[in-house]
Formats: C-alpha cells, sequence, structure tokens
C-alpha cells in the first residue's frame, strides 16, 4: 500500500480503480478534476473549517425543494460560468452563439406587446428596458422572438412565490420592424 503524503496523495486519489480501462473519457475527466481540485486546496490552503463551509454551502445547493426541485447546482453552473464556457466550446464549430435558458425557465410565456409591463410587484422599482436585436452583420432582425423571466423585487420568480401570479415577471415580445424591442419591468434582486 503506498504511503499517503502531501506530495503522492493526488497521484493515489487518481490512479485507484481500473484507471479507465473501463471508462477512459470518464477517466480523463475524473482525472483532470482531481488535479485541478488538489492545485486549488495546495493554491489557498484551504482550512478544515474553509472546507466544512464548502461542503455545507455544495449541501445546500443541491438540496431539492418545492420551488426548485432540481436544487441549485444547475444554477451554480451558470453563476460559476461553467454553462456557458460549455456552450461556447461546444458552439464554436457550428457558428452559432450561446444562449442559456437557466435553471427557472418555463415554457410558453404569456405574449406582451411592446412597451408592456412584464410583471406586477407594488414594492418594485420600476426599470425600462430597451434595444435592439442584430444579425452578425449588424443587420436589424424584425419579429425576433424575446423570451423573458425574471424574479421580483424580493429575489422570487413566479414559480417559487405563491402569493405572484403565475407567468408574473415571464413575457414574450417581438422586435418591431427595425429590430427594437422596449417594456418595463422592476429592478431585480439576486
Amino acid at each position: 500500500m503506498q504511503k499517503i503524503a502531501l506530495d503522492t496523495i493526488t497521484e493515489a486519489v487518481i490512479n485507484h480503480g481500473d484507471r479507465g480501462k473501463s471508462h477512459p473519457r470518464l477517466y480523463e475527466i475524473y482525472t483532470s478534476l482531481v488535479r485541478h481540485l488538489h492545485d486549488f486546496v495546495r493554491e489557498v490552503k484551504l482550512t478544515e473549517l474553509e472546507l466544512q463551509q464548502g461542503r455545507n454551502f455544495l449541501n445546500q445547493a443541491s438540496h431539492h425543494t418545492q420551488e426548485i426541485p432540481t436544487g441549485e447546482i444547475h444554477l451554480l453552473t451558470d453563476i460559476l460560468g461553467i454553462s456557458e464556457l460549455v456552450e461556447l466550446l461546444n458552439d464554436a464549430h457550428r457558428g452559432t452563439e450561446s444562449n442559456l435558458e437557466g435553471p427557472l425557465y418555463v415554457p410558453n410565456a404569456p405574449e406582451r406587446q411592446m412597451g408592456d409591463r412584464l410583471g406586477i410587484d407594488p414594492e418594485g422599482d420600476t426599470l425600462f428596458l430597451s434595444g435592439s436585436v442584430l444579425d452578425l452583420n449588424g443587420q436589424p432582425i424584425a419579429n425576433a422572438l424575446i423570451d423573458v423571466w425574471q424574479l421580483n423585487s424580493k429575489g422570487l420568480y413566479d414559480i417559487q412565490d405563491s402569493s405572484h401570479p403565475q407567468g408574473n415577471f415571464r413575457g414574450c415580445f417581438k422586435t418591431d420592424g427595425s429590430g427594437k424591442y422596449t417594456f418595463e419591468t422592476v429592478v431585480p434582486i439576486g
């Protein structure tokens, strides 16, 4: 049995099991993840208390609730930029641009008219949003569908707050003939 020490622990962790014979790609990913995590722990000199705080954070993020049935790991990968990076890596060869839905997307948002208010929230500060949708050559795109969802001024989506009507702060807008859009909402808290 190999003696575990600061200079041998990473290889000991990586080399247990069949060393990727049964799942080469999974082993490649696992090996890189372990090396990077061990380097991170060494770099920041992680303490036992900080490790426990990290464990508690990950346990909370993975906790399933009625409001967020899948937990918030999906949201965590979005916040850390991992979801976007994976999209960018995989879309680069297709010539498309990345566009993440996010973890609290709900299909079939109500269609709204240009300039409409997105949701009801008497406590929220008003926010006006406007912009243009352009193609890759900078030309406006008429009738582009803009699907918007956001949280309210308390930091909750409609599916998390039963006091708000279904579809509150969700809506689909179409750009005008010159690719422009505008609507009213509230400043979200996040």
